[in-house]
């Protein structure tokens, strides 16, 4: 299996695929920011350096472990013209409501988040440690919801947007595409354009 990304998420992530994958699966990641002459990730991995080194015929699956998210999306999408199928990496310790859940292909579900009954989470998102996601909340593709922060419920938000660690999304709060939200903020209004959002109460800057 293929982990796009070889830095600090790849990291992350390598602990929940150490607890979930067969012991006989072979990891390789990809990273063309690497200098060529790092070959191994943690002294281990064989790092791939170029997309032309890419070959799905033994096994087609790759996740993502790139944190950035139009990052993660530009990369992605190579990635499934090349063949790719995106799968999915969620940690046995995380809560996750067995009632209307539906979590988007490719996505990042990490140790200790919870994930209420009726939530919907998109495409290739990340979901971090200790991040709480409550009921009736809609969340777009290629979103980070960062360690600790908190979308209560009927929260809705748009597609790329990043909120920061301990932030607080108020009940029904909507978001559009690409808002991000600072760390610790709380979010007490509606922001349906590309913003950011600071403070507490949370304040929306250009």
């Amino acid at each position: 299996m293929i982990v796009l990304g070889a830095k600090g998420h790849a990291k992350d992530v390598l602990v929940v695929l150490n607890e979930t994958m067969n012991e006989t699966t072979d990891l390789t990641f990809f990273d063309d920011y690497t200098k060529p002459e790092e070959a191994l990730f943690l002294g281990k991995y064989p790092i791939i350096h170029s997309l032309d080194d890419i070959n799905f015929s033994d096994n087609p699956e790759f996740v993502s472990a790139i944190g950035f998210p139009k990052s993660r999306k530009y990369v992605v999408e190579k990635f499934i013209d090349l063949g790719g199928v995106y799968t999915s990496v969620i940690s046995k310790y995380a809560r996750i409501g067995s009632l209307n859940v539906d979590i988007g292909e490719g996505s990042n579900i990490m140790p200790f988040a919870f994930i209420s009954n009726s939530v919907s989470i998109g495409k290739g998102c990340l979901i971090n440690v200790s991040s709480n996601i409550h009921h009736d909340v809609s969340i777009g593709d290629y979103c980070d919801i960062s360690p600790g922060a908190s979308l209560l419920g009927h929260v809705k938000i748009g597609d790329n947007c990043e909120i920061g660690a301990g932030a607080i999304i108020l009940p029904n709060i909507i978001l559009g595409d690409n808002v991000t939200v600072g760390a610790g903020a709380v979010v007490v209004a509606n922001c349906l354009t590309e913003r950011t959002i600071v403070g507490v109460p949370g304040k929306i800057i250009k």
